[in-house]
C-alpha cells in the first residue's frame, strides 16, 4: 500500500522475535515477506533488510 518503510521498520523488529521463537513458521512468513519486496529490490531499505535477515537468521 506505498508503506515501504514501515512495512520494513516492522519485519526488522519482527527478526530478533523469529529468530528467538525457533518456529520454521515464523522464519517462512518473515522469508516470504522478503521474497515479496522484489518490486522494491533496487531500495537501498530493501537491501539492508534482506542482508540483516539473512545474517540474524543464519547465525
Amino acid at each position: 500500500m506505498g508503506e515501504l518503510e514501515q512495512a520494513i521498520d516492522m519485519a526488522r523488529a519482527a527478526i530478533p522475535m523469529t529468530k528467538a521463537l525457533i518456529s520454521a513458521r515464523a522464519a517462512e512468513l518473515t522469508q516470504k515477506f522478503a521474497d515479496e519486496l522484489d518490486p522494491y529490490s533496487g531500495s537501498i531499505m530493501v537491501r539492508q533488510f534482506r542482508d540483516q535477515l539473512h545474517s540474524e537468521l543464519a547465525a
